[in-house]
């Protein structure tokens, strides 16, 4: 064997064992990780165990009973009184499939998730909550374990990059929750934001993102911009949007009405974006009744965007609920 060969070859075994080393490597990172997960996962710990661990924390004001067993933990921090909202529960039940995936923008502390977990029935929550609330988002879904619900602490935009948030004003939100993103350069929260299709794409695939019935936004004033981002390749039966306080006024600063006959430039994107995507704007309440249109006089809290091949069928799909009217809507009556 030559000299150059000789190099050749130990150059080679060199190599095998580096690779070697690399693949244990490999293993041992994984087996730490798989241990990791199952050690939460498996972690033998009842509610009660749970909630004596939460009520400790100085955020926690206490741990209310819910319907459906669940258990809800209190911020301390924000001293704004929440609650089931079976009506909602309700609402939405007649809507979607049993078993279907919906997303929540802006899940704050879990009120929502919640709510929407149970109408789910098996079908997972992906909870997106981009503030201060994420911590509390995160206890009320270890409160309750029967319900399914992933949490993203992002931002959702149109664009993919660093945002920067702030908290609401007004009582009860001096020190947190129902905040935004914000252009204040004063701000020094910063959160990563994400576009929501090619996320929910990523991260679950497409047989989880197909089965995606319902997206409810609420992220203050910045639902519209979520709207315009909707891949055409995304259209969920039923959107649940906010309509933003502000958006009724002509100048907020000064607490200056815009004209009950107007619409605000806000406003009226809510209901010309949903129009341009396939959807038809409802009020969010029985019977279902086409939203009026965007003039403040016309305001409520939140809009309901049905999908128009939807509304094409759910007037027969609910024909045993007397509450029902679509059909008649369909007939402009």
């Amino acid at each position: 064997m030559t000299r150059w060969e000789r190099s050749l070859l130990r150059l080679l075994i060199v190599f095998v064992q580096l690779v070697g080393i690399l693949i244990l490597v490999q293993c041992a990172f994984n087996t730490e990780r798989v241990y990791e997960v199952n050690n939460w996962d498996e972690k033998d710990e009842t509610v009660d165990d749970v909630i004596k661990d939460v009520i400790k924390l100085d955020t926690v004001k206490r741990v209310d009973d819910w319907p459906y067993g669940i258990k809800f933990a209190v911020w301390n921090v924000v001293d704004i009184p929440k609650s089931f909202d079976e009506g909602w529960l309700q609402t939405i039940e007649k809507l979607i499939e049993p078993g279907c995936n919906i997303v929540d923008i802006g899940a704050n502390t879990g009120d929502t998730p919640l709510v929407l977990a149970v109408a789910a029935k098996g079908g997972t929550v992906v909870a997106f909550e981009m503030g201060t609330a994420i911590d509390m988002l995160r206890v009320n879904k270890r409160l309750n374990p029967h319900l399914k619900i992933d949490i993203h602490h992002y931002a959702v935009s149109n664009y993919t990059g660093t945002v920067r948030y702030q908290s609401g004003t007004g009582p009860g939100y001096e020190l947190g929750g129902n905040g935004g993103i914000t252009s204040n350069s004063s701000s020094n929260y910063e959160v990563s934001s994400v576009r929501l299709y090619p996320f929910l794409l990523e991260f679950y695939g497409k047989e989880f993102v197909d089965n995606i019935c319902m997206v409810k936004i609420d992220t203050e004033g910045h639902d519209a911009v979520i709207l315009s981002d909707m891949d055409p390749q995304f259209r969920p039966r039923v959107l649940w949007v906010e309509w933003f306080l502000r958006f009724m006024f002509y100048d907020w600063d000064n607490l200056v009405l815009e004209d009950e006959d107007e619409c605000t430039p806000g406003s009226k994107s809510l209901f010309d974006i949903p129009q341009s995507l396939g959807y038809q704007v409802f009020n969010p309440y029985f019977p279902l009744r086409k939203a009026p249109g965007c003039q403040t006089k016309h305001y409520i809290t939140d809009l309901l965007l049905l999908k128009n091949e939807f509304v094409k069928t759910i007037g027969n799909k609910l024909d045993n609920e007397p509450e029902i009217h679509l059909k008649w809507e369909r007939l402009g009556i």
